[in-house]
């Protein structure tokens, strides 16, 4: 059984990402852009951990879940396959995973997977009630607040070695948190300055650093990984400043375009 990575970069913006100079991430596979299932980090993921991720409409495979098409020569039909779907409560498709149970962490459970996972923002705070539709699945979890990437992938990479030590397929999870604002990473030079809110470029640009500084540290954590597929996206963008909007947490198309790479065969 192939090993499932999926790391999310929050409130990363498509612009953002594209402008970066992530050569490690970026020589991955092919990236796409998407448009996310959520507007703010919940619902997103949830939608996630059910199987839908964020999507195009490209009719390419596991990118572009649309649900049906209309083919004047055929009629309604389904064209694309989906990466990972529950048997409930969607309607049959094909899929290259099928799982059972609440979440696709739960159904991998049930295959046999350690589950690991770790988030940054507060929606992966187990203490906090609303966290744990998110938190709970998980076999191993660790919440270690907002900016902590490193202590996040060195924890992962331990599990990682735990699970092959008891010969177990893994799914591993990360929420990264650096992208998010206030857009810091540890021991950035703007650490103790206050919020770049209100000048989009300063956002934009502290945006960038943070996902560059991401770029880095999981080329360590890659080093170690082996037969796996591979989803990363950002779960939805930011708005800065666009038609008078900031932040996230409604339908924008700064917000809702995301990007997206799968590495699955």
């Amino acid at each position: 059984m192939k090993n499932q990575v999926f790391i999310v970069f929050d409130s990363l913006r498509f612009d953002v990402f594209k402008k970066a100079n992530t050569p490690f991430i970026k020589s991955l596979g092919e990236w796409k852009k998407a448009w996310t299932q959520g507007t703010y980090t919940l619902p997103a993921h949830m939608s996630f951990f059910v199987g839908k991720l964020p999507q195009t409409t490209d009719n390419t495979d596991y990118y572009d879940t649309v649900a049906s098409r209309f083919d004047p020569e055929n009629g309604l039909h389904r064209n694309t396959n989906q990466l990972w779907r529950l048997t409930n409560p969607e309607a049959p498709r094909e899929a290259r995973v099928t799982l059972e149970g609440a979440n696709i962490i739960e159904g991998f459970r049930q295959l046999g997977y350690l589950t690991i996972g770790s988030g940054a923002v507060n929606w992966f705070n187990p203490e906090l009630p609303a966290a744990r539709c998110l938190t709970d699945p998980f076999d191993h979890l660790v919440f270690l607040g907002h900016i902590a990437a490193e202590a996040q992938i060195a924890w992962a990479a331990e599990r990682v070695q735990f699970a092959v030590s008891r010969n177990k397929p893994y799914f591993l999870f990360l929420n990264l948190g650096e992208t998010h604002h206030p857009f810091r990473y540890k021991n950035c030079p703007w650490a103790k300055e206050p919020s770049p809110y209100g000048d989009s470029a300063k956002c934009m640009e502290r945006q960038m650093r943070c996902f560059e500084y991401l770029d880095v540290r999981l080329k360590i954590l890659f080093e170690d990984l082996v037969n796996y597929d591979l989803i990363m996206c950002s779960d939805h963008g930011e708005a800065l400043g666009e038609d008078g909007l900031w932040g996230h947490g409604f339908c924008h198309n700064t917000v809702m375009e995301v990007p997206l790479l799968i590495v699955a065969d």
